[in-house]
């Protein structure tokens, strides 16, 4: 069985490190970091993660833009996206939220982050499996046959 993917946006490049070898010891996920927010989406298609953990503020490009631009990609409106940052107050009951997304406070403990990560894989899971929804993969199919028959008028018009 695949482990969920889990894309990790932080600027802060330690922090990130220890997060993933953290993540990466539960044996759960597989991980990928990415400490460039103008690459996040970027390493977000190369990767295609089954979440993303996306620091707010960052000096490149802010954590809500790079979240819009994941989430504008027809193969991640569904993904999961969990902010980061130190700039959110924990409050009680219901999870803060940025944007519309779940924000986790900085720092956190990694029982909590963990139970946040299976909560939003769990809840997008249960979406994607809802009736009249198509997988992911297939819900991308049109795009898919665009980009290849792209590639192969554009090896046609080529000269031999």
């Amino acid at each position: 069985m695949r482990k969920p993917r889990i894309l990790i946006v932080d600027d802060e490049s330690a922090f990130i490190r220890l997060l993933k070898l953290a993540l990466e010891k539960r044996q759960r996920y597989t991980v990928r970091e990415e400490n460039d927010s103008t690459r996040a989406l970027e390493t977000a298609r190369k990767f295609k993660p089954d979440l993303v953990l996306l620091d707010f503020v960052m000096p490149k490009e802010h954590g809500g833009d790079v979240a819009a631009k994941i989430r504008a990609e027809p193969g991640f409106r569904e993904t999961p996206i969990l902010f980061l940052s130190g700039t959110v107050i924990k409050p009680k009951g219901e999870p803060a939220q940025i944007a519309g997304f779940e924000a986790l406070a900085k720092p956190i403990g990694l029982e909590e982050l963990l139970a946040a990560i299976d909560r939003n894989l769990a809840a997008a899971a249960a979406t994607a499996k809802k009736p009249g929804r198509l997988p992911r993969w297939l819900a991308n199919i049109g795009e898919i046959f665009t980009r290849r028959n792209a590639t192969v008028e554009e090896q046609a018009d080529r000269p031999s």
